[in-house]
């Protein structure tokens, strides 16, 4: 059945009737008198124009929608869906393949051919046919279904039902049919969303749910970062059946090829599961692999489920701070002590002498090493050399490190401002002044919240930021730049004068903060004894706490904390994959405000971590907003392997990332040989259909049929057609417009 209406989406239809009439009625009235005179032929010929185009106009500003729907009664039908994974290859009866037993597969492909009549299964209005590995993908009707090859290398059994939700809106699908194991690899678990779908679930249980002889790693979880040198657990939990008294099992875990530690495990039970845990302690940085393996017990069913393999990005322990100040004062030398004493951090320190020489000797970059932070104390000063100043471009610039900068009265505003814009401050060497003032710290909106004035629960009734001594400051004008955000600003003798104190900005991968005043080791000899900066209170019970010491520490770990919105992220689209198997690289660029880059030039460069085998160079092909993506289809030779993916952008590089995964070494979809009939008995309980196996499926047909769930239904199929949108309106409106001023020009009227 078919309905059409027309409704106006920026006002009733009275209202723009009413209008109408009006508009009408104005055109009317204007032409009741025409100079010349024209006869009223004419005449109603100008008014019926001006009205269609003021009609036209009206219909475009109140939004008509023209809306269709049809009605029509749908048959019901079935969903056939079957287990297209690596674990059909499995035997139907028992564990272990041998010459003339059957496999899953087969099995299931016999049981439909004897279910399902072919007259079903052939007709799309009958029966939609389906296969679900990594994903849920339909199977055309007239496609014979021993072409399905049992190849997909994980089992979503949970896609099922998102899939079957989108296709029952235009079709009456009332009943689902699932062949399977139930060995789920990959996915949320199946039985909630079939749940909430709300469709009778038929399962045939395909393969052996006895437990069999065997001994399997079912787990195998760390931290997926760890600290080089701080140990960490690695949890394993060992799932065994069929067991002797007596019997006896080695867990081992290795990092790479090296052994962690192995323990024996003593089965007492003939089923049942083990925890051990191994302390992981990582000597290196970088993407470790760690593996854990259990030996094979005599005759079990399978070992291609005694290895279990995780990846670990192990960071560095130590983040080396270089310090440059322009000349000894109490600022270095309580930024040097809060360095000094904080264990994570490694401090090298240039102190300038008189002239351009230092202390510690003149630092160049291959002195310095790798550098995680830059610290300007009253530097540069009018005696820094070029070959320094060139060295800090270097550093800030191009290499893009984060850094904390500290202003003195001996601050070279012109120095300074060589640096261009590595700093989120900005000083006119015009304004330099030796003239000191006092500057009280006043915070502005964007401070509440940031990550620089964040204090521990325990101390917060201790500092108040604002009640902290006043710092020194010049008369020197500095501004923020537009990308910074101002977090206080300065207040002289209660008069705030909106100058910024604390400064901070993030540009591209680099963090910066600045402050325009001195003197901070005051914030850690008199803060505290004053009452406002206890919060108008004197607490001693647990010992004084400096406010110079938590804002260093946390500006230093704002500053050296990777932002998580990552400008360029390529990952393989999985970890693990068979020999052969088909290989994807999936890619985002984002510029410095993430906004998706289109066409950068994005590969990626492959290797064995063995050393054995061919490296690769893969470019990633644009798909649109941002994504790269490009595959392997003929996949890559067992083995484990290492990739670094970079993108660059009209000849400038924005980004890289890197990881591993591991081509043939575990097969997920076999770690679970046995039918998991609990899951698929509690998945046709929970959704009001049927368990099976293929010795007792002959009724399952008909139980679908004899079910009150199994009727037509009526569905309603509506489009909408926005006329104000469209431009054969708006053609009307200056034909109507058009004619009409013609007309009047050839009578010659006014």
């Amino acid at each position: 059945m078919l309905s059409i209406s027309l409704e106006l989406a920026a006002g009733s239809v009275w209202l723009y009737a009413g209008i109408l009439l009006a508009s009408v009625g104005l055109a009317i009235w204007s032409y009741r008198h025409t100079v010349p005179r024209t006869t009223r032929v004419r005449r109603n010929t100008l008014i019926t124009l001006r009205s269609l185009g003021l009609a036209a106009l009206l219909l475009a500003i109140f939004q008509p929608v023209l809306s269709s729907s049809t009605t029509e009664t749908v048959t019901p039908s079935i969903a056939v869906v079957m287990d297209n994974s690596q674990s059909m290859t499995l035997p139907e009866k028992g564990f272990v393949p041998a010459p003339g037993v059957e496999t899953r597969a087969a099995s299931m492909l016999t049981s439909i051919h004897q279910v399902i009549p072919a007259n079903v299964l052939t007709n799309a209005s009958k029966a939609s046919l389906y296969t679900v590995g990594n994903q849920t993908i339909p199977f055309p009707n007239q496609t014979p279904l021993d072409s399905i090859r049992a190849d997909a290398s994980a089992t979503d059994l949970s896609s099922v039902f998102r899939v079957i939700r989108q296709t029952r809106e235009h079709a009456n699908t009332e009943a689902i049919v699932l062949y399977t194991d139930g060995a789920f690899t990959a996915g949320e678990d199946p039985i909630y969303p079939a749940q909430d779908l709300g469709v009778p679930v038929y399962v045939v249980g395909m393969g052996d749910s006895t437990e069999p002889r065997d001994v399997a790693l079912t787990e195998l979880f760390t931290n997926e970062v760890a600290t080089v040198g701080a140990a960490q657990p690695v949890d394993v939990t060992v799932h065994y059946g069929g067991i002797k008294p007596g019997e006896h099992v080695t867990v081992q875990l290795l990092e790479e090829d090296k052994p962690i530690g192995d323990t024996t495990l003593e089965l007492a039970q003939p089923t049942g599961d083990a925890a051990i845990s191994f302390q992981y302690k990582p000597l290196s940085e970088g993407i470790k692999k760690l593996t854990a393996r259990v030996s094979a017990l005599p005759g079990e069913a399978t070992d291609k489920n005694n290895l279990r393999i995780t990846y670990v990005k192990v960071l560095k322990n130590k983040f080396h701070v270089v310090m440059f100040a322009g000349a000894p004062s109490p600022d270095v030398e309580f930024v040097r002590q809060f360095f000094a004493e904080n264990p994570s951090l490694q401090l090298s320190s240039y102190i300038q002498k008189e002239g351009p020489v230092y202390y510690e000797g003149n630092p160049t970059r291959d002195s310095l090493g790798t550098v995680d932070l830059v610290v300007l104390v009253g530097f540069p000063v009018s005696s820094t050399s070029e070959q320094s100043i060139a060295l800090l471009r270097e550093l800030l610039t191009r290499e893009n490190r984060p850094v904390l900068f500290i202003p003195s009265r001996t601050l070279d505003l012109g120095k300074l401002a060589e640096l261009g814009d590595a700093l989120p401050v900005r000083a006119d060497p015009r304004s330099a002044s030796g003239v000191e003032l006092k500057a009280n710290l006043t915070l502005t909106p964007a401070a509440s919240g940031d990550p620089l004035f964040r204090v521990p629960p325990e101390e917060r009734n201790k500092i108040s930021w604002e009640g902290l001594a006043p710092l020194f400051k010049t008369e020197s004008n500095f501004t923020a730049l537009p990308e910074s955000k101002t977090l206080a600003t300065v207040t002289f003798q209660g008069v705030p004068l909106g100058e910024p104190l604390i400064v901070t900005r993030t540009i591209g991968t680099a963090r910066q903060v600045a402050l325009t005043g001195y003197g901070l080791w005051q914030w850690k000899l008199t803060s505290f004894g004053r009452e406002e900066a206890y919060g108008g209170k004197s607490d001693t019970a647990t010992g004084p706490v400096s406010a110079l010491d938590v804002f260093l520490a946390n500006s230093v770990r704002w500053l050296t904390t990777q932002q998580q919105n990552k400008r360029v992220t390529i990952q393989p689209d999985q970890k693990f994959y068979q020999a052969g198997e088909r290989i994807v690289f999936q890619g985002q660029v984002y510029d410095e405000s993430m906004n998706p880059i289109e066409q950068a030039d994005v590969s990626v460069h492959l290797a064995p971590t063995a050393g054995t085998g061919t490296s690769m160079d893969l470019p990633l092909e644009s798909i649109g907003n941002g994504r790269y993506s490009a595959a392997i289809p003929q996949g890559l030779p067992k083995g484990d392997y290492t990739f670094t993916g970079t993108a660059v952008n009209k000849g400038q590089k924005v980004g890289a990332d890197n990881g591993r995964f591991n081509v043939g070494d575990y097969n997920v979809e076999l770690a679970e040989p046995r039918m998991r009939s609990d899951i698929l008995r509690a998945l046709a309980q929970r959704t009001g259909g049927k368990f099976y196996t293929p010795e007792t499926a002959g009724s399952l047909l008909q139980d679908i049929y004899n079910s009150v769930r199994f009727q037509p239904k009526e569905i309603t199929n509506r489009h909408d057609f926005e006329l104000w949108n469209s431009w054969p309106l708006l053609a009307l409106a200056i034909l109507f417009f058009g004619t009409e001023w013609f007309i009047r020009k050839r009578l010659g009227m006014l």
